[in-house]
């Protein structure tokens, strides 16, 4: 099934206006958009993340921030109530690249350069920014743009949970999108039409 959703961002520099990004929900066709969660970073820099779900149900959101080669470490089982749980984890050796551990899995996998390729002094980050606009889609012929961030550094998708979180100047935003009345099911018929109305 392909959702309803699309997520399209264009590189831009400043901030996310408070009118389109902090609003409480947006209402689209059958897709409704919401932002659940938000907490400030008090000026952390944030250029990658990825999500690891534990098998007692807990949800951990790591930001990667390049300025201190670390991992900054937020819970998110509840997204509507995200929480910074550590600032400073999973420290990184200078030229260190961490990949997030895959679904289901606790081992993530470090990469360190060797003979002194990697830099030695810790490199002055200027990240570069995008705009993401969320767009409704549910209406093939007439896509709408529901939500705009600005100044965007990093944005990480969780499907599963119908989530996307992003990271601006303002902090973390965790994002809901599901479809309030879900396509029904095609049959055989429907499914060769040319835009069909159904899943």
């Amino acid at each position: 099934m392909v959702s309803s959703l699309g997520v399209s961002s264009a590189s831009a520099q400043g901030s996310s206006n408070p009118q389109t990004a902090g609003g409480l929900q947006m209402v689209s066709g059958q897709e409704h958009i919401t932002v659940v969660g938000h907490i400030p970073l008090d000026g952390m820099s944030v250029n990658q993340m990825f999500v690891q779900q534990r098998n007692n149900n807990k949800v951990y959101l790591y930001l990667h921030r390049p300025t201190k080669q670390a991992y900054a470490v937020v819970d998110v089982t509840k997204p509507g109530d995200p929480v910074l749980l550590n600032r400073d984890a999973l420290k990184q050796a200078k030229g260190e690249r961490v990949e997030g551990p895959a679904t289901g899995s606790v081992v993530a996998i470090a990469v360190t350069p060797e003979n002194g390729t990697g830099s030695s002094a810790t490199p002055a980050v200027q990240l570069s920014t995008e705009t993401v606009q969320f767009v409704d889609m549910s209406d093939p012929k007439n896509p709408k743009s529901v939500k705009t961030f600005k100044g965007v550094t990093s944005v990480y998708p969780d499907d599963s949970r119908k989530l996307v979180y992003l990271v601006n100047g303002e902090g973390l935003w965790i994002v809901s999108h599901h479809m309030t009345h879900p396509l029904p099911m095609c049959n055989s018929e429907a499914a060769l039409t040319s835009e069909p109305d159904c899943q």
